[in-house]
Parts: structure tokens; sequence; C-alpha cells
């Protein structure tokens, strides 16, 4: 049985580590990630900040962190896109791959990241919390449980990361839109996959929705 897991980190070799200890009243939420370097993943997050251009300066002093983006967003709230730094940061993002770990969700604030996860077992699980803690990373756990008895009531629906990656992609680019503004050849393009596959990662994403949001 898979082992959910809940917990807090937080450490300056960290991504964006830097940025949340300059700024603590910033509010990060990491809304999906994906690698073709696994060395140099790319982040799509969520940044609520009152100052802007601080935020700007904090991302550009931020050693983790090669380009930065902001993509979108309005009302306090902006959307960035992120590449990881090649050095001077700790390669989270590749251990858990290599352990089998599922990122579920991770916020950023005061300083600290909380995260929750899905390992395939507790092994697989100390081998991530050994290697966050051989890189100097300050770790609080809040939970652990088998399957996802841990997790909190209400929480998003249990998307898989290419239903939510595709989902997102189609919204960011208005292909839910009336008139569309943007075609499955386009998004097909952007996830390098057929244009049959991103319409299935659609259909199925949306139904798991509906069953989670409408049908009790």
């Amino acid at each position: 049985m898979s082992l959910f897991a809940a917990f807090e980190a937080s450490s300056p070799a960290l991504v964006l580590g830097p940025t949340l200890e300059a700024l603590p009243s910033v509010d990060v939420e990491l809304e999906r990630q994906y690698a073709l370097d696994p060395d140099r993943p790319i982040a799509f997050c969520r940044v609520r900040c009152r100052d802007r251009d601080g935020l700007d300066r904090a991302l550009a002093a931020d050693d983790t962190i090669d380009e930065f983006e902001r993509i979108g967003g309005a009302d306090g709230e902006s959307l960035y896109r992120l590449q990881r730094s090649e050095t001077d940061v700790i390669g989270a993002y590749r251990e858990w791959v290599d352990a089998g770990g599922e990122l579920l969700e991770c916020r950023g604030s005061n300083g600290r990241w909380e995260v929750e996860m899905r390992f395939p077992d507790r092994d697989s699980f100390g081998r991530y919390h050994e290697f966050l803690a051989s890189e100097g990373v300050s770790l609080e756990l809040q939970r652990l449980a088998d399957g996802d008895g841990g997790r909190r009531r209400g929480h998003r629906s249990a998307l898989t990361d290419a239903q939510r990656e595709a989902l997102t992609l189609a919204h960011e680019h208005g292909f839910f839109e009336v008139p569309r503004e943007t075609g499955l050849s386009e998004i097909a393009a952007q996830l390098g996959i057929s244009k049959q596959a991103v319409s299935e990662r659609l259909r199925r994403g949306q139904a798991q929705l509906i069953d989670q949001q409408l049908v009790e």
C-alpha cells in the first residue's frame, strides 16, 4: 500500500528558498512541474505578493533559479514560470522521482515549504527523508498514513500529473474559452504528445473533476 506523507521543509538551498526567506509574507503555490532535464525542472507557480517589484528583485537575486517569467495573473496573484538552476540548489526533484514519489501539494510561505506527497511504501519515503536531512534541510513531519488516509478532507481531486498538466495548459491557452483561442494541435505540440492523447487526458481529467465536485 502507498504511503501519504505531509511535512514542512526549509533550507536556502531548496528551490526559491532565498525568496521565501527574503519575503516572509509571500505565498507560493506550486501548480505543476515537469522536466525534460531532471536536473533543471520547470515549475509553474501561483504567487501572492503585494510588492510585485520587490518580488521580481528577490527572484532575480535568487541563485536557486536560472530563469523566471511572469505569464499571467491579477488582483495580487501572479503566475510565474521558473526554471531551476544547475548549481546552488538541492536536487530534490530528481530524488523523489527516482524514489517513485508523487508530489500532491506544495506551498511556500514564511520561509518554509508545506509539502504533501505519496510514495510507494515507507522505505521509499525513508530514503527521500534521509536525502533531505543529509542535505541540511530542516524537516518537520506532520502526518504519515497508509494510502491517502492522512489527506485533508475536501482536498482537490486526485488527478494524475499528466491530466493536471494538460488541463492547466489548456486553460492557460484559452482552450475552454468561447470561441476557443487554441486547439488540440497546439496543446499536443506543447506537451510533445499526439492530439488523441491530449483529448483523452482532457476528457478523463474533466470526468475526474466532475466526479469530485458534482457527484455525491
